[in-house]
C-alpha cells in the first residue's frame, strides 16, 4: 500500500513529495512520471535558466526559503525575476531530485498512468497490466502546453473521471499569428507598446520588445497578450478572432503630433522619399509603412498605431502554459485537497490558473506543491 501517490514528476509533483516526506518521514511516497526523466519541462523554463519566481509574488519568500534549504542560491534581475545563481534550470531540477531521493521518495519513470479509480477506501492507479493502490492521490500532471515534455492533458481526464469540472483549455504565453503577411518583417525586433482591443475596447496594454515572425508576432509582451486572446462564446476558431486587433506603438513616449512635426522637418533635409524613416525603425518595417502611408500624418499614425489582425495563438507545442483546468472552487486552497473526494489532491498547471511571464507560473507550481505535500502528510496523521 502506498501512502501518497503522485502522478507527475514536474515542479509541483517533486515539491509536493519533498514537502510530504519532510512533514512525515514515515510515509511511503511514490512519484509516477511517464517521461524517461522527471522535471523535463522544468529544464526548458526561462530559456534554460529557470525563472523560479518573481519578487512580486506574495509567496516568493517561502519558495526562496524552500530552495535555500536545498542549497540552491538565487539572484534576481531589475524586473524581479528570480533565477538560480548558476542560471541553470538543471541545477534546480537536480536539487529537487536529490532531496527527494535523500528522503526516500520512490520515483518511477517511463511509467504512464492509464486511469485512476476510487473505491470506498483507496485509489487504484492503472499502469498497463499493473495496478497500484494508494491511500492519497495527488494529480500534478501539468497541463497541455509543451506536450513534448510529457504534459498532454492526462490530468484533466483523470479529474473528470473522478467527478471534477475542468474549465475550457487554451494555449497561452505563446506567439500570436496574424492574418497579414509578415514574412518580410520576420526577425525584426523593436521596443514598443502593444495593445489588444476587442470590439474597439482596449483589454490589454504592455511595453516590451516585439519580435516579428514569418506568421505574426512574438516576445514577452505578446506572450502576456495571448492570455486575453480568447474565442468568445458562440464563435468558432474560424471567426473567433475577428473582433480583436493588435496595436503596436513604436514611439510610446512621443505624441503623434510631435512625431508628425519631426517627420515634416526630416523631409526638408536629406530624409526625402523612401529615406524618411531611416534610423527611426528597421528598414523592412520602414518600407512596409511607406508603401501605404504618404503624408507625414499618415506615417506618424502608423508608427503610433501599427495594426494587425490576429488569427489565433500558436498551438500547444509552442505555448508555455495552459489557461483553464480543474476548477479552483472545487479545491481547498490551504491544502489543495478536493472538496468532492476525500484524499484527492491537485497541484500545479492542472489547476485553472495562469499567470504572466516572469516566474508567476512556476511560483504557483511550487506553492501549490508545498501546500499539497503538507496537506497530504497532515491528513495522514
Amino acid at each position: 500500500m502506498i501512502d501518497i501517490c503522485i502522478i507527475g514528476g514536474g515542479a509541483a509533483g517533486l515539491t509536493a513529495a519533498i514537502s510530504a516526506k519532510e512533514a512525515d518521514s514515515t510515509l511511503r511516497v511514490v512519484i509516477i512520471e511517464k517521461k524517461e526523466e522527471v522535471g523535463k519541462k522544468l529544464l526548458t523554463t526561462g530559456n534554460g535558466k529557470c525563472n523560479m519566481t518573481n519578487l512580486a509574488c506574495p509567496g516568493q519568500k517561502e519558495t526562496l526559503g524552500f530552495f535555500g534549504s536545498l542549497g540552491v542560491l538565487t539572484r534576481h534581475d531589475s524586473q524581479g525575476r528570480v533565477y538560480p545563481y548558476t542560471e541553470e534550470a538543471r541545477a534546480v531540477r537536480d536539487a529537487l531530485l536529490q532531496r527527494a531521493e535523500d528522503l526516500g521518495v520512490e520515483v518511477f519513470t517511463s511509467a504512464e498512468v492509464l486511469g485512476v479509480k476510487k473505491n470506498q477506501e483507496h485509489f487504484l492507479i492503472e499502469l498497463g497490466k499493473e495496478k497500484l493502490e494508494a491511500e492519497k492521490l495527488l494529480i500534478a500532471t501539468g497541463g497541455k502546453s509543451a506536450p513534448q515534455c510529457g504534459s498532454t492533458g492526462d490530468g484533466y481526464r483523470f479529474a473528470k473521471s473522478l467527478g471534477h469540472k475542468v474549465n475550457r483549455l487554451v494555449p497561452v504565453l505563446t506567439a500570436i499569428d496574424v492574418k497579414e503577411d509578415t514574412k518580410d518583417l520576420a526577425g525584426i525586433r523593436a521596443k514598443a507598446k502593444v495593445s489588444l482591443t476587442f470590439n474597439n475596447e482596449e483589454i490589454f496594454s504592455e511595453e516590451g520588445e516585439v519580435q516579428f515572425t514569418a506568421t505574426g508576432v512574438s516576445g514577452i509582451c505578446i506572450f502576456n497578450m495571448s492570455r486575453l486572446l480568447l474565442i468568445p462564446e458562440g464563435k468558432t476558431i474560424k471567426n473567433g478572432f475577428d473582433d480583436y486587433r493588435i496595436h503596436i506603438d513604436f514611439f510610446p513616449e512621443v505624441d503623434v503630433n510631435i512625431l508628425q512635426i519631426l517627420l515634416a522637418e526630416r523631409r526638408l533635409t536629406a530624409f526625402k522619399g523612401n529615406r524618411l524613416l531611416d534610423y527611426m525603425v528597421k528598414k523592412p518595417l520602414a518600407e512596409r509603412i511607406l508603401k501605404v502611408a504618404e503624408s507625414e500624418r499618415e506615417v506618424a499614425t502608423m508608427l503610433k498605431d501599427f495594426q494587425l489582425s490576429p488569427s489565433g495563438a500558436k498551438g500547444w507545442n509552442f505555448a508555455q502554459v495552459t489557461k483553464g483546468g480543474v476548477a479552483l472552487d472545487e479545491v481547498v486552497p490551504e491544502t489543495m485537497e478536493s472538496r468532492l473526494i476525500d484524499n484527492l489532491f491537485f497541484a500545479g498547471e492542472v489547476l485553472d490558473y495562469d499567470g504572466p511571464c516572469g516566474g508567476f507560473n512556476l511560483q504557483y507550481a511550487w506553492e501549490t506543491g508545498i501546500k499539497a505535500g503538507r496537506g497530504m502528510a497532515r491528513e495522514h496523521r
